[in-house]
């Protein structure tokens, strides 16, 4: 890259795309590479409070991205006259531009999701993906075979593709010279780096390759195992649409009959604690509900089995003090709150089993609370603890810059 080429002015026409190239190059790379950051489930969990900063810096490099795209319209039509006879950077030019105008338009549909439905935002975000898992491989392999070194290794190269004797071309036949092979070599070695994400991307949406993970693989060892109510098993539901993606901020916490509690406690009239066979023998009650995730991804109709908050707060005879209600995670970390009036909402439950089996521990189980109206960042994984109390209490997300107001848009 000229950087020289951004400090210029009265340049020619064709030195004005240059620096435009520049310039997309340069955010494409920076939205990459926070991206992937973002995407990292090990970045998540060594340095969650930064997480909120580096999507702050791609939603907003993404936003200024779109700068260079308005200033380059206009000039489409003189580029493409320029390119008339040269179809293949014709081709790059289209492919390039459908790929920044999905990027940016499904990044704007995210970025402001709250103003849509989640359906919109699952779709929007299924762009994002595609555009992503197509955009970045083929830019890396666009720069390598447009840079400096890679044209002086195929202009050495081509000196040696020169035969000695003439020879018949056909398709039978064709000439494969050693151009062509590090163009195919490049691409190949690109193709194969990022085949693994791209697979682990698409196999949700074909149950035949595998795609429809079990719920009931975990390491938490728990006996004895919940029996499912009659209409979680087959699911009232149908089973859940969709996949989970899991996330966590601390190592993903193992939970054995040995370890396993659930407590009531803070402003309320009885104080309970339960181990694992005391709790897996109270009544639960089933409900389908979908489950939507801040980062855009949803799961629809999944029939939950577990205890309705409300019942469980009404058990334990809430004080009048009490405005709030506490949720501590098992890793000892996560916590979050609701309002005492939130709490009562009917759709708020305890939940053990997802489509009849327990639930997963990457998906937040033996025990999680789902509280279906709001994001995810509200449903507590590895719930253990309930506590009432009268003052606010701000949740590990909300802490780092999540909102307060975690409702969906219905």
């Amino acid at each position: 890259m000229d950087w020289r080429v951004f400090f210029k002015r009265g340049l020619p026409f064709r030195r004005r795309l240059v620096r435009l190239h520049h310039a997309n190059a340069l955010f494409f790379l920076i939205l990459s590479i926070t991206g992937f950051v973002l995407f990292s489930g090990t970045f998540r969990t060594a340095l969650p409070s930064v997480r909120v900063y580096v999507r702050d810096i791609h939603v907003w490099v993404g936003i200024v991205s779109i700068l260079p795209l308005l200033y380059y319209l206009p000039k489409m039509a003189r580029h493409l006259k320029g390119l008339k006879k040269k179809q293949n950077q014709r081709i790059n030019l289209y492919l390039i531009l459908t790929v920044l105008s999905a990027l940016i338009g499904s990044g704007l549909l995210l970025t402001y999701h709250r103003q849509f439905s989640p359906q919109v935002s699952t779709v929007a975000l299924f762009i994002h993906d595609a555009a992503t898992w197509f955009g970045v491989p083929y830019t890396i392999y666009h720069s390598i075979t447009r840079s400096r070194w890679f044209k002086k290794a195929e202009r050495a190269t081509s000196k040696s593709t020169i035969v000695s004797e003439p020879m018949e071309i056909d398709e039978k036949n064709p000439i494969y010279t050693r151009r062509s092979f590090l163009r195919v070599a490049s691409g190949g070695i690109i193709v194969l780096i990022f085949s693994p994400f791209i697979f682990r991307w698409i196999k949700p949406f074909f149950p035949s390759m595998g795609g429809q993970v079990a719920e009931t693989a975990s390491k938490n060892k728990l006996v004895p195992k919940p029996t499912p109510n009659v209409k979680s098993s087959p699911p009232i539901g149908g089973g859940k649409k969709g996949e989970f993606r899991y996330y966590t901020v601390t190592e993903v916490p193992t939970i054995t009959n040995q370890n396993f509690s659930f407590t009531i406690d803070g402003l309320v009239q009885n104080k309970k604690r339960y181990n694992w066979e005391q709790f897996v023998s109270l009544n639960r009650d089933v409900q389908v509900s979908d489950f939507h995730c801040i980062t855009g991804w949803s799961v629809y109709s999944v029939t939950w089995e577990g205890i309705p908050l409300r019942k469980i707060l009404q058990e334990a005879g809430v004080k009048s003090k009490a405005k709030y209600v506490k949720f501590y995670s098992a890793d000892g970390v996560y916590t979050d709150t609701l309002t005492l009036k939130q709490a009562m909402a009917k759709d708020i439950m305890v939940a053990t089993l997802i489509d009849g089996k327990l639930i997963s521990q990457d998906n937040g189980g033996p025990v999680r609370l789902i509280v279906p109206k709001m994001y995810a960042y509200k449903s507590v994984k590895w719930l253990n603890r309930i506590e009432l109390i009268e003052e606010e209490h701000v949740g590990y997300w909300e802490e780092r810059g999540y909102s307060k107001n975690a409702w969906v848009k219905s």
